[in-house]
């Protein structure tokens, strides 16, 4: 008898629950399926772009120009140029200056062991030149590339590249694989005054730092509210191939 009221109540909550479905109104539907479409495009998003760090509503994105890279030949001079920095955006509600002058790239093997790195060895200075800071109005965005290159070297191939500020870097070795790419970015001075002026060139200097300087003009240029602060951006892989075989 229990068995048969269970399976009753059963077939009641059945039709109860069709009678239901037929009378939820079209828009009502369409609008789940909305719904679900969007959270659908908010996964894929999230996951294409792994390459993507974000702190205090400032986005910093890994860029490569290229992914696959071709070995250069044992020859002198020749040379694989490579280029590869960070995409800044601000989400912020508010302007914010960056200087697009400091940044070292990390290298990285398939099995996530970092390759060797040397440096820096510098013959001079340079200092952040006016072109160098980017104010960035709030949902703008900036891409600063730099260049380095592969080439052999009496220990094998390897990566060399010079900073803006005249450091020069070296990573090796490296030969025909999968390889990571991070960039570290950073900048430890919120404001900057003008250093000196010649030949149309404006070199600045942080504010603390700032050199007495008597040939300065009266009003020297400033900038303040310079983003501060240190990042490592995501790595992403890149792969290094040897040369075609000509027959």
């Amino acid at each position: 008898m229990r068995k048969l009221s269970v399976t009753a109540l059963t077939f009641a909550l059945v039709f109860f629950g069709i009678m239901i479905l037929n009378h939820v109104p079209i828009n009502l539907t369409v609008q789940k399926d909305k719904v679900l479409e969007r959270l659908a495009n908010m996964t894929f998003f999230e996951s294409s772009s792994n390459n993507i760090v974000e702190e205090d509503g400032i986005q910093f994105k890994t860029v490569m120009s290229e992914r696959i890279l071709r070995i250069p030949p044992k020859e002198p001079e020749a040379k694989t140029q490579v280029q590869f920095g960070i995409q800044i955006t601000n989400n912020t509600t508010n302007p914010r200056n960056f200087l697009l002058f400091a940044v070292l790239p990390e290298f990285f093997q398939a099995n996530k062991q970092k390759v060797p790195q040397f440096g820096p060895v510098a013959n001079s200075t340079s200092a952040p030149e006016l072109s160098d800071f980017k104010l960035l109005m709030p949902g703008e965005s900036v891409t600063f590339l730099v260049e380095g290159y592969f080439e052999w070297f009496k220990d094998g191939l390897q990566f060399a590249f010079m900073r803006k500020d005249a450091t020069y870097w070296w990573y090796g070795n490296f030969e025909s694989g999968t390889y990571s790419i991070k960039v570290i970015y950073e900048n430890p001075y919120p404001a900057w005054d003008q250093a000196s002026w010649g030949d149309g060139i404006i070199s600045l200097m942080p504010k603390r730092k700032q050199p007495r300087n008597s040939y300065l003009p009266l009003k020297i240029i400033k900038i303040e509210d310079v983003w501060v602060g240190k990042i490592l951006t995501p790595s992403i892989e890149f792969k290094l191939i040897q040369q075609k075989s000509e027959f």
